[in-house]
Formats: C-alpha cells, structure tokens, sequence
C-alpha cells in the first residue's frame, strides 16, 4: 500500500530527511555565537556590579556595554529572523514536514555550548 495515502499523508523520518534541518540550524547556532557572548558578557560585567551610588550608578558601568547590549539586541534579532525564514517559512513554502525543522531548532544553542565547555570562548 505505499503511496496509496494509506499511511494519512505522513512522511517517515529517515535519517536523510533529518539531515538539512540539522546542518541549517547547526549553522544558525554557529551565528547565534555572536549574540550569546555578548549576553554572558553583560551578565557577568555589567548585571552583577554592585550599585551603591544611586539611581542609574552613573559612572561604574564598563565602558563596552552599549556595544554588548546592540550586539545582543540587533544579534538576537537576525538569529530569530533566521530561525523564522529557515524553520518555518522555507519548510512551509516547500511543503516540507515542519515539525522535523522545527524539532531541530533546538540544535541552534548547541554550538555555544560546545564553544563554551571547550574554552573557546
């Protein structure tokens, strides 16, 4: 009975059709690298200053962080927007299974982690 639409239209996951949604959002992580160092940066350096000055602790702020804050804000912004157009609107548009594209969005925070417990960054 294959084809014969018995099955309900599914498509069976085989490790090639697993393969392109992988590498894509294995190779957003690897742009999202950007983002996600910038965020630990500000974490680390700027959230955790202890204030005792006041209001806004003018002055005790390092001096990178307008640069780190864009570089998350417009990073995150891109790394989004390309987990929307690859994930979604690609498959979509396709007629590709979107539940295997976006079941493998959860590789794009994989590089950052494999970067950070090597200590590459």
């Amino acid at each position: 009975m294959h084809g014969s639409g018995a099955d309900g239209g599914r498509e069976k996951a085989t490790a090639g059709s697993w393969g392109a949604p992988a590498v894509a959002n294995l190779l957003i992580g690897v742009l999202a690298i950007v983002p996600g160092v910038c965020v630990r940066w500000l974490l680390n350096r700027y959230l955790l200053l202890h204030c005792v000055t006041g209001f806004g602790c003018g002055g005790s702020t390092p001096g990178q962080t307008v640069g780190m804050t864009l570089g998350a804000v417009l990073g995150g912004g891109f790394v989004i927007g390309m987990v929307l157009v690859v994930d979604v609107l690609m498959p979509w548009q396709e007629g590709r299974p979107l539940h295997l594209w976006l079941g493998m969005t959860t590789l794009v925070p994989a590089p950052f982690a494999v970067a950070q417990v090597a200590g590459w960054i």
